[in-house]
Formats: structure tokens, sequence, C-alpha cells
């Protein structure tokens, strides 16, 4: 009986800080709502808060309540006000990387955080470089603060599966007279994808 009582209590623990966390992040993602809107003076905003929920949940149901999850949920968050700005203004503030690399300072390893900070955002470079106006330089920046939290490896197939989602919502749903789109939203669902679970 005094097991099955500890149990009880563990469980309810953990699912009192799993509902404490989730509930903190909708009203954290109602608050980025607002700020996007007043930032952005766009009236589409209106989705940070349900995902913000929602990436919370799936990443402490991956890794519980650990540092690596508050590093996963904080990064979460940042690349869900970029993809509401991008969408929104084509565009990715300075200030985006910055905060996805301090919360990735929460566990990093220097070595593979530095290197994936240098060779995550290269292809981006090597395309800006080779025609002009092709790759944004917040799309640049952006990929270079999640290759130092997410490393070389996971960077790269952050990269690969937002560029994939890219181009196939483009093909899908783009109509012809449109000239540019916003890629952080494909970057960002990207990087979630990568942040789960191998």
């Amino acid at each position: 009986k005094k097991g099955r009582k500890e149990n009880v209590l563990i469980w309810f623990l953990e699912s009192h800080n799993f509902l404490v966390a989730v509930s903190a992040s909708f009203l954290l993602g109602i608050l980025l709502d607002m700020l996007l809107k007043k930032l952005t003076g766009s009236e589409k905003i209106g989705y940070v808060a349900v995902t913000a929920a929602v990436v919370t949940a799936v990443f402490i149901g991956a890794y519980g309540t650990t540092l690596h999850a508050l590093a996963c949920i904080l990064t979460g968050q940042v690349l869900l006000f970029a993809a509401e700005y991008d969408y929104a203004t084509h565009t990715v503030p300075d200030y985006v990387p910055v905060l996805i690399l301090m919360a990735g300072l929460l566990e990093v390893e220097f070595a593979p955080a530095l290197l994936g900070l240098v060779l995550v955002p290269l292809p981006f470079v090597v395309a800006a470089l080779m025609k002009e106006g092709s790759i944004g330089g917040g799309d640049i920046k952006l990929m270079g603060a999640c290759g130092f939290v997410l490393g070389v490896k996971r960077g790269y197939i952050a990269l690969m599966l937002g560029l994939f989602l890219a181009v196939l919502f483009q093909t899908a749903y783009a109509k012809k007279e449109d000239k540019g789109f916003a890629m952080a939203p494909y970057l960002a669902l990207g990087c979630l994808l990568a942040m789960l679970p191998a």
C-alpha cells in the first residue's frame, strides 16, 4: 500500500508540473500573440498560444521535466514567434537568433554548438552569395542560432526538413504572382521536428 501511495504521489506531482508548464506556455503564447500584433500590425496573428502549449506538451512528453525539455521549449517558443513574425512581415528580427542562442546556453556543449553555429547556415550563405536575394540574412542567422542549439547533424536535419516543407507547400499552394515567401515558418517546423527524440 505504501508503494502504491508513493506512485500516486509521484504521478500527481508529475501531472501537476505538466499542467503548470502547459498552462504557463499557453499564457505566454497569448502575450506573444498580442506582442506580434503590435509589432507587425497584422490581425492575422492568433495561433501562437495554442501552438506554444502543444510544443510544451510534446517536449515534456518526450523528455520529462528536464533541463533539456526546458531548452527545447524555450527554443520552440522563440521559433514560433519568428515564424509568425516572418509570415506577417517577411523579416526575422535580429534579436530572435540571440534569444535562441540564450536558450541553447542552458545545456551547451561548446564544441558541437560552435560547429553547428558555423556549418549549419553555410548552404544558405553559399546560396546568398551565388544569387542575390535568394536567401534572407534573417534566415541565415536563424539557422546559425538553431545550429548552435541542435549541433551539426540535427541542424542539417532541421535545414533539410525545413527546405523540403517549403518546397512542398509552395508547390502545392503558392500562386504564380507570388514572388517571395516567408521561409522561417518552414525552418521553425524543421527545427522543432529535429529536436524530437530520434
